[in-house]
């Protein structure tokens, strides 16, 4: 039983890591609450960790300081690699203050939520100051290039599908402004600095969260779609050589001993080709295998399960879709009765 909850939540961690991230982070949050309200400096400290352990050594090479790269041991580089991407660490906890707002208040574990949000945004800071230092130094000089002098770009860079390509690039130049706008809603999260505005001046600061939510998403998704635009060209591409190079190859041979060249199988001779065989995975194979030698027929669990990576991207897209769907309804719904609310009260005055 505990193999099998591992094996599934591996594979919906490897097919669906967004979702599947902000399930986990979701119940830590509400298991956690009291924790987090009541030792919240220990928790800023103990997620400032990771961002420190690949600041410092990044921050060192770029001054010409060779450092140890703590990316190398084992468990530890782990955790500082989801932290630099994005969709581990910093998406999930950024969702879950997004979604905070746009609940139900009198529910109990959205009341949990609500009563950690400003801790939460903090404590969001640090992935995304990690994921922002990596990503923004190794990509946007290239991605700004694209748009500044194109030709350059072009003429040195592999492209498989200008349009994936250019809708990849504006999403990386995008997340410069989403560092812009994140930075003063994160710092003005702290409590010293939001006694200092006042609360007036506070909640205007906050109204910038919605444009910055808009923005994200657009990023998010232009990433995911851009990838899946240029994996969809580069695939079909290579199809194209394979079948030219198989029709050319095919020429002049004679029919006992011709081949034919399909993409992701190899090369078949006439007998395969005379006695085809019913095509079957992977999984059940290994199977198959292990009984014929004798031994028990292995069960196919969730590991077994292979999802290509264009599936993967689509799965992501829709969870992009969903998420945010869902938010904007649920915001505007709340505005309408907020509105209401507002609107009988000045009535009865």
């Amino acid at each position: 039983m505990i193999k099998f909850f591992i094996d599934l939540v591996q594979f919906l961690n490897s097919t669906a890591p967004l979702l599947t991230s902000l399930a986990i982070f979701t119940l830590l949050a509400i298991l956690l609450s009291k924790s987090i309200k009541k030792h919240a400096t220990i928790y800023y400290i103990v997620l400032a960790i990771p961002f420190a352990l690949v600041a410092i050594p990044f921050i060192g090479r770029l001054l010409g300081v060779e450092m140890f790269n703590f990316n190398r041991i084992p468990f530890l580089g782990g955790i500082l690699r989801d932290y630099i991407h994005f969709g581990t660490f910093a998406f999930p906890i950024l969702i879950i203050v997004m979604y905070t707002g746009a609940l139900n208040p009198k529910i109990p574990w959205v009341k949990k939520l609500l009563n950690i949000r400003k801790e939460l945004s903090i404590i969001s800071g640090f992935p995304v100051l990690t994921h922002a230092l990596i990503r923004i130094t190794n990509t946007f000089p290239r991605s700004l290039m694209y748009f500044t002098n194109n030709e350059e770009y072009m003429a040195n860079a592999r492209v498989t599908s200008e349009l994936g390509t250019g809708i990849s690039n504006f999403s990386f130049v995008l997340g410069i402004v989403l560092l812009a706008l994140f930075l003063p809603l994160w710092i003005t999260s702290f409590k010293s600095v939001h006694k200092r505005m006042g609360k007036v001046k506070w909640k205007k600061w906050q109204k910038w969260s919605y444009p910055f939510y808009a923005l994200l998403f657009i990023h998010a998704m232009g990433i995911q779609v851009g990838g899946l635009l240029s994996a969809r060209e580069a695939a079909r591409q290579a199809q194209a050589v394979e079948v030219t190079e198989s029709a050319e190859s095919s020429k002049g041979a004679k029919p006992e001993t011709a081949t034919v060249h399909n993409p992701g199988q190899g090369k078949q001779t006439n007998d395969s080709i005379m006695k085809p065989r019913e095509a079957r995975p992977a999984a059940t194979k290994v199977a198959n295998q292990e009984q014929e030698r004798g031994g028990r027929a292995r069960s196919i669990g969730f590991a077994d399960i292979n999802v290509s990576r264009d599936v993967r991207r689509y799965i992501h897209i829709t969870s992009l879709i969903l998420i945010f769907g869902s938010y904007l309804y649920l915001r505007l719904r709340k505005a309408k009765k907020d509105a209401a609310k507002r609107k009988s009260k000045i009535k009865i005055i």
